[in-house]
């Protein structure tokens, strides 16, 4: 089993159907609607997480051809499909390891250190992960008093590695926080 966004010692999958006119990938954060179906976190809601989308190949292994399908699209589930995402709860979890902001470009690299406390935002229609304080292109800060619509999670457990190569889109080990996370 391969499971990036948690620790492998801690899952207990899930699996429930796409909520209809939504469309999820491998490593977000979801709630579970009225009919138990999931939906992406909305920051602007301050609805806490239920749970990350993970991919769980069920021991088998999978052979994709990327030259004809990006990989992104390989774990990417719709309302309108028939197969039910895995998703592993928050609550029974310590630590999840989401991916931090993509470069887009125009918004500036986070800073990271250890106990850096981080949340969900969404930024340029997509829903990622920044530190608290975070301040965008456009002037909008997350968290910390900002105006921008901030869930706050947990704290960085540990710095990554790839911080050292890269300031974006890789994977940060968060410690969900019981003064800041209460699923």
């Amino acid at each position: 089993m391969s499971l990036k966004y948690i620790d492998e010692s801690d899952a207990s999958l899930n699996s429930a159907p796409v909520g209809e006119g939504e469309t999820l990938y491998e490593g977000e954060f979801v709630t579970i609607n009225s009919n138990g179906a999931l939906e992406r976190v909305d920051p602007a809601s301050d609805t806490l997480p239920q749970g990350i989308i993970v991919h769980d190949p069920g021991g088998a292994i999978v052979e994709h051809d990327e030259d004809y399908v990006p990989y992104e699209d390989l774990w990417k589930y719709t309302g309108d499909e028939r197969r039910n995402p895995r998703y592993q709860p928050l609550a029974p979890v310590d630590n999840v390891i989401p991916e931090l902001l993509s470069d887009n470009g125009t918004d500036p690299a986070p800073q990271l250190t250890e106990g850096t406390v981080m949340g969900i935002v969404t930024i340029n229609t997509q829903t990622e992960v920044v530190p608290a304080g975070y301040t965008d292109n456009a002037g909008t800060q997350y968290g910390n008093g900002g105006t921008g619509n901030f869930i706050a999670i947990g704290r960085i457990d540990q710095k990554p590695q790839q911080a050292r190569f890269s300031e974006y889109g890789y994977r940060v080990p968060i410690r969900l926080d019981a003064d800041l996370f209460t699923a």
